[in-house]
């Protein structure tokens, strides 16, 4: 007898507030950090002139929050409607390798 699990390749799901919460925020906060990376970087070899963040550790710390409280922020006001499009088309429709 085969003990593997069966493997799937779809799925419908729908997140709860906060898990939406949670993936958005993660989300924000990491494209808060690239964008803090980026601009820090290009100040650096010169190419723009960072005039109110003119500080790399300021950047590195308020980017990734910002991004993370706006991400956040929107997902909990744009969560009707994520629902209400969920019931709708029958859950998220999400593919991959998933293990029951």
């Amino acid at each position: 007898m085969d003990s593997t699990p069966t493997a799937y390749t779809q799925s419908a799901v729908q997140l709860n507030l906060l898990s939406l919460v949670l993936v958005t925020g993660l989300s924000g906060f990491c494209g808060g950090l690239v964008w803090a990376l980026i601009t820090s970087f290009l100040d650096l070899i010169g190419f723009i002139q960072l005039v109110k963040f003119d500080s790399f550790i300021v950047n590195l710390i308020t980017f990734p929050l910002i991004g993370l409280f706006f991400s956040a922020f929107f997902s909990v006001i744009g969560y009707p409607i994520y629902k209400w499009r969920c019931k709708k088309i029958r859950g998220q429709k999400l593919s991959g390798l998933f293990i029951n």
